[in-house]
């Protein structure tokens, strides 16, 4: 990968992101619920966990949806409500690294599905 297409996260590169892919948006929920469309996005999640998490503190996830302003990863292990990461998103077209913040963590078939909210301030 050319290291001229590794960029900072922000909602102008996500949706550069998905023009360049070719995705079609899933429809708003009802109102209250979204503010966003979301993307079905299959891919590759790189996850650094703070130090006062628990156990291996780099995970590598399964990109399950993503919007502007954050995603929706799936991971064999759960990580709390509330907890800061970095990550990276890995696409052929782009790279991204920037900050997250964990909004649920729910327990599926198979692992943890989790939806992280995106922050864009340098103290991430």
């Amino acid at each position: 990968m050319d290291a001229e297409r590794i960029v900072k996260l922000s909602p102008e590169a996500v949706s550069s992101l998905v023009k360049q892919c070719g995705v079609h948006s899933h429809a708003n929920q009802p109102p209250g619920q979204r503010r966003e469309d979301r993307w079905p996005f299959p891919g590759t999640v790189e996850v650094w966990l703070p130090d006062e998490c628990y156990g291996e503190r780099h995970l590598l996830a399964t990109l399950h949806n993503l919007s502007p302003n954050g995603l929706a990863m799936r991971t064999r292990r759960p990580v709390p409500t509330d907890t800061r990461l970095s990550l990276a998103i890995h696409q052929p077209e782009l790279s991204c690294y920037g900050h997250a913040v964990v909004r649920h963590c729910t327990r599926a078939p198979v692992g943890y599905l989790i939806g992280v909210e995106f922050t864009f301030s340098d103290d991430g």
